[in-house]
Formats: C-alpha cells, sequence, structure tokens
C-alpha cells in the first residue's frame, strides 16, 4: 500500500490495530487483493487544511490554532477550553447541527462509495483509501442515537485522532464557526439529550445551540470499544 513521504515507517500504531481487528492479520495482502492498495479517487471540498508533520512527526507549535500531534488530542480538546478564539467546521447530520474544531480536520470530501468491512460493527461503514492512508468512516448519526430521518449524505469530514483519519459522513456544511471561549459552554452534557459522552460544548450562536464533537471520546468509543 502506498506511503507518503512522511511517514516512511509505515502504518501507524491505530492502523494497524484497525486493520488487524477488522480486516485480519494478514491485511496487506487483504488490502492488495480487493485493490484497497491504490487510493481512491477523491473530490476534496477544501484540500488538505494542514501540512504534513516534520521528519519526527512534530506538529506546529501554536497550541489550538495548529493541528495536533498524534496522541495529544486530550491536550488539544483542554487547550480548546482555555482558548480565547477556535474555529469549528459547522455540519448538519438528521436535523441536527453540530460541529467539529478546525484543529482536528485533515479535509472535506466530497461524498463517495467506500469499501465495507464484514467484521466491523455497524457503526463502521467501511474504508477508503485516502492518499495511502487508511480512513474508518463511521455512522455518526447511528453512534449518536439520531432517530430524526436523515437526507442524502454528501460530505465526508475527515479528522484526524491518535495516529488516524477517521471520515465523518454527513449530510451538509452550514459554516465556518469563528467562536468566542465566553461563547462557549463546556460540560453541560445534560442539556444535550443524546450521545452526551460525544458532546464536549455547546457553541452559542444568537439563540441557537451548536454541539461541539469531541473526536477524542468518538475514537474511544468507536475503534476502541
Amino acid at each position: 500500500m502506498p506511503l507518503p513521504e512522511d511517514r516512511p515507517g509505515g502504518f501507524s500504531e491505530a492502523e494497524r490495530a484497525f486493520l488487524s481487528r477488522y480486516v485480519g492479520e494478514d491485511f496487506e495482502a487483504v488490502l492488495a487483493r480487493d485493490g484497497l492498495a491504490r487510493p481512491s479517487a477523491v473530490a476534496t471540498v477544501t484540500g488538505p487544511l494542514f501540512p504534513p508533520p516534520g521528519p519526527a512527526g512534530e506538529a506546529p507549535a501554536d497550541g489550538a490554532a495548529g493541528r495536533p500531534a498524534p496522541d495529544d488530542d486530550e491536550a488539544l480538546e483542554e487547550a480548546l477550553r482555555r482558548a480565547e478564539e477556535f474555529k469549528l467546521v459547522g455540519f448538519r447530520l438528521a436535523g441536527q447541527e453540530l460541529s467539529v474544531p478546525i484543529a482536528q480536520v485533515q479535509e472535506v470530501l466530497r461524498a463517495l462509495p467506500v469499501t465495507r468491512l464484514p467484521a466491523a460493527p455497524a457503526h463502521v461503514k467501511g474504508m477508503l483509501n485516502l492518499r495511502g492512508r487508511i480512513v474508518p468512516m463511521i455512522d455518526l448519526a447511528g453512534v449518536m442515537d439520531f432517530s430524526a430521518a436523515r437526507g442524502e449524505d454528501r460530505f465526508i469530514i475527515v479528522c484526524r485522532c491518535r495516529g488516524m483519519l477517521l471520515g465523518l459522513s454527513v449530510e451538509s456544511l452550514t459554516t465556518m464557526h469563528q467562536a468566542r471561549g465566553q461563547d462557549v459552554e463546556w460540560g453541560l452534557e445534560a442539556r444535550v439529550g443524546v450521545a452526551s459522552d460525544l458532546v464536549s460544548g455547546l457553541l452559542k450562536v444568537g439563540d441557537a445551540l451548536v454541539a461541539i464533537l469531541s473526536v477524542d471520546s468518538l475514537f474511544q468509543k468507536v475503534l476502541k470499544s
């Protein structure tokens, strides 16, 4: 499977764990056999939002404004709670408006078919090969127990977390929120109503509240369970 130049060591530990669990210990042979060794043909909406890390995998030292270093996602989410301002990518899913910190977004793609994984649970829709990186596709509405009718998934928000990429299928993009710390309420899970363990805070936008998704909690719940 082709690998980016910034990852000469091969698959990350998280990727190997995912592939071994849902594809098999011989996952490299299976990927080649099933055509997954070839990168998927994607149409990017934003293009990569962050440059690749340095030779040792270092991320920019700019706190919440930059891309998190591998395994620093808990620290990043804690830094967001203290930040005066930060950006969020807003999206809609099953009648709900949510957001995700742009510091954890790799890029946004137009929806495309993904390869199913027979051994994976229902909340893992499949996977795709994004320029040599494994991207598990997560059924976010299913994980968050949204009961409202769903529309067509038209976009994929690719998030970075713990040395891995996660793809979130969403119906539409809303806006780029320039959030001020004073407009965010943290730790108010009881007010969310659904999947409170996956929501880190609520952004006040006029009279509305936009839930802020915890990418790290999603990773822990979906891929570490």
